[in-house]
């Protein structure tokens, strides 16, 4: 089994490990990583995607991924939407659009977490992440059992044509507007290393923002020092990581 995942908090990858823990031969592989190295032939008969959701629907770079995607004949497909609290039935109709011949999903899950988009809201404090992710333990756990079984759940939803979706991806071009880094910053280079477009550069030092951002969150989420904000809407907003994720599994 392979497993696709693409992560900016944690929390997608803390899901893709539930998986990897509990089933033989279970390989993870980061979708960014995958992109670069234009992994895009797929010959195992199980893979999975695991990803946030993103305004409704798949991170930019899970689309672009899945788009590109060369998977063999009666591949059993599965694919798990990681939420704020909302839904992600869109998100999987998304997939099967993009898999065209490649088949369809074979089965689907929804985890519902809390919000960390820290464009739009505050990200929850550490107490609130280990009560999500504890009460979406269980259902984790009876779906990877789903899974080993090969159960079959078609998609029953067909997404419209997802205007919000499409408007926040290509028309919301400089999604880096506005970024900016201040005095505390140290030069780690995490921000770099962690951004799954390569849309940062170090100049001085210093993050730079190349304009080719997807809106994920990970360089301000990441930093060390809380260096990097949106603006001044950030500053006193707190960041996030899964409890349960180390920042060296994350860059």
């Amino acid at each position: 089994m392979r497993i696709y995942y693409f992560t900016a908090t944690g929390n997608s990858l803390y899901v893709a490990k539930k998986f990897k823990d509990k089933i033989e031969d279970c390989e993870l592989i980061s979708i960014p990583k995958a992109l670069k190295n234009k992994d895009f032939n797929v010959e195992d008969s199980v893979i999975g995607f695991v990803y946030p959701i993103h305004c409704g629907s798949l991170p930019i770079v899970v689309e672009d991924f899945i788009s590109k995607l060369n998977i063999k004949d009666k591949t059993y497909i599965f694919a798990v939407g990681v939420t704020g609290g909302g839904e992600a039935k869109v998100s999987f109709s998304h997939i099967n659009e993009l898999l065209g011949e490649n088949g369809n999903l074979s089965n689907y899950l929804c985890v519902k977490y809390i919000s960390n988009y820290t464009r739009a809201g505050k990200n929850p404090t550490k107490e609130r992440a280990l009560k999500a992710i504890k009460l979406n333990e269980n259902i984790l756990d009876d779906f990877i059992e789903v899974i080993k079984g090969k159960e079959v759940k078609t998609v029953d939803y067909k997404a419209s044509k997802r205007i919000l979706y499409n408007g926040w991806k290509n028309l919301f071009k400089n999604k880096d507007k506005g970024f900016n880094v201040n005095d505390k910053c140290i030069g780690c280079k995490m921000c770099k290393s962690i951004c799954p477009v390569d849309n940062i550069e170090m100049v001085n030092n210093k993050p730079i923002w190349l304009g080719k951002c997807t809106d994920c969150m990970a360089c301000i989420n990441i930093c060390p020092k809380e260096a990097i904000n949106i603006g001044n809407k950030t500053l006193k907003k707190n960041r996030y990581r899964n409890p349960f994720i180390d920042v060296k599994e994350l860059v």
